[in-house]
């Protein structure tokens, strides 16, 4: 196996490697944005085809991370009930999917990435009754759009009293979503094994990003950097929707 797909640029490939590092001290320092900017980043350098189940990696590696940490606080039943839900959404999307035309699917990214950059997440039903139906909707959006976590967080956010015990859990939720999307990427073909090391890069600089995200960037503000990033996903976004309508 080639280290790095013909289809990627080895600027384009170290780039990314750098982006994943980046990204991830920006939600470690900041708590926001690092997720939605690497799928933003991702989705302008990577086929449009891989950008999904490649980003689903990334994602599953950074919060399973986390959930290692945290593994003794999860509400486990509440996981349960939001992958069962999960199950059905990844199916349902993965089907999808495959009949979305690469065009298709750059307008519906860049639409979501704008609509993340400048609107708060939708208002989805909360309570422990809604969990299934939860785990349907927003993991049937991840399979076409990627990242949905400000979504599951503004549900089940109600739900805790104790911060520790929010973020254990929803590391759990999101790390299950994201294999369940590895899973049937791999049932539909995606050939992972060809981005093995662009991804093993990504996950180890993801993951001193995370360790020294808060060492780098405390003299900043979750004010500060905000509007930077908007502009970033802005433009990202906007190049994508005129790629997928001209394309």
């Amino acid at each position: 196996t080639q280290w790095m797909p013909d289809s990627l640029s080895a600027l384009a490939f170290w780039s990314l490697v750098f982006v994943s590092y980046l990204t991830s001290a920006i939600t470690a320092a900041l708590g926001i944005g690092g997720g939605a900017t690497l799928l933003a980043i991702m989705a302008n350098l990577l086929p449009v085809s891989a950008v999904i189940p490649l980003h689903g990696v990334v994602q599953f590696g950074s919060n399973i991370g986390r959930l290692s940490l945290l593994f003794r606080v999860v509400d486990w039943q509440l996981v349960v009930w939001f992958s069962i839900g999960s199950l059905i959404g990844s199916m349902v999307g993965a089907g999808a999917y495959a009949y979305i035309p690469p065009a298709g699917l750059q307008i519906a990214m860049g639409a979501f990435i704008l609509y993340s950059a400048w609107l708060p997440p939708i208002k989805l039903p909360s309570g422990r009754k809604f969990l299934s139906m939860l785990g349907v909707v927003t993991s049937f959006i991840s399979m076409i759009v990627g990242g949905v976590a400000p979504l599951v967080f503004t549900a089940i956010k109600p739900m805790f009293a104790e911060r520790t015990a929010l973020v254990g859990t929803m590391a759990a939720l999101i790390s299950g979503q994201q294999l369940l999307k590895v899973m049937f990427f791999g049932f539909f073909g995606f050939v992972f094994t060809d981005w093995y090391l662009m991804l093993a890069l990504m996950l180890f600089t993801g993951y001193l990003g995370t360790l020294t995200g808060r060492i780098f960037l405390e003299r900043f503000t979750a004010e500060q950097v905000q509007p930077i990033l908007k502009v970033v996903l802005t433009v990202m976004a906007l190049r994508l929707l005129y790629m997928g309508v001209v394309g």
